[in-house]
């Protein structure tokens, strides 16, 4: 074989080693390239569902907070019975508490809208909350208890969640106390929706004993909160008293 020959035959081994070797370092580039935007991707929709988590979880939750602890202290500590001695406090005890429990609606509502958002990282989180959020509706709903203080069914939670989110804000929260009270004086047809509840407060004030609704509700508000916020974060285990059962 003659000296040509060999060199061009070397050049051609060469050539396709290098062809081969070009060929494998691209794919792993390729596949390197990928990973990386893969991974770019997680991070960028784990950021994007720990933003909406509070977003959307942490009102949620802090509503919630506020309404079992007005139902507790009505139920547990007398707060209406202390309240409707003067005028002005009692004016003050049914606004507030009216409040508190429209607010919860109103982030429910929201989250309703909003739902997809609350990914808390797999489906049985997702079902829970939703179960979680239908038994506290269904407490507010039922007539099998023994009065109808507190009874409020359901297109009408739906209807009351909805007048208390903020006009033009794109569904990103509800109107505060203030404006709340504002409303309340200045258009009939907002208080119109809290007319039987405003009397419910009035009829639970001079009443002795603890209402079954408002401890069943307080209960599954704080299972609620007990998922929510299950490192207790938020609220520790102090403030996370449940009412007992008549």
């Amino acid at each position: 074989m003659n000296t040509e020959l060999i060199v061009a035959s070397l050049s051609g081994v060469v050539a396709l080693v290098s062809v081969v070797y070009s060929s494998q370092a691209n794919r792993k580039n390729s596949l390197l390239r990928d990973d990386l935007e893969r991974q770019a991707t997680e991070r960028h929709r784990m950021l994007e569902r720990q933003d909406a988590m509070s977003r959307y979880r942490d009102p949620l939750l802090w509503a919630a907070f506020d309404f079992q602890s007005r139902l507790y202290n009505i139920a547990g500590q007398g707060f209406l019975r202390v309240h409707f001695v003067q005028p002005r406090d009692q004016l003050y005890a049914t606004r507030s508490t009216l409040h508190v429990l429209a607010e919860y609606l109103g982030w429910v509502e929201i989250l309703r809208r909003r739902i997809y958002f609350l990914d808390l990282g797999n489906q049985d989180a997702n079902r829970h909350i939703v179960t979680l959020l239908a038994r506290i509706g269904t407490i507010l709903n039922d007539d099998a208890y023994p009065d109808r203080d507190f009874q409020l069914f359901r297109s009408d939670q739906r209807a009351i969640g909805e007048l208390v989110i903020k006009e033009g804000e794109g569904d990103d929260g509800c109107i505060g106390y203030a404006e709340f009270c504002a409303r309340l004086e200045s258009e009939p047809g907002f208080a119109a929706w809290f007319t039987r509840l405003s009397d419910s407060v009035t009829e639970l004030a001079s009443r002795e004993g603890r209402n079954p609704r408002l401890v069943d509700l307080q209960a599954a508000l704080m299972d609620l909160i007990d998922f929510l916020d299950p490192e207790q974060e938020r609220f520790p285990q102090k403030r996370r008293l449940r009412l007992k059962r008549p």
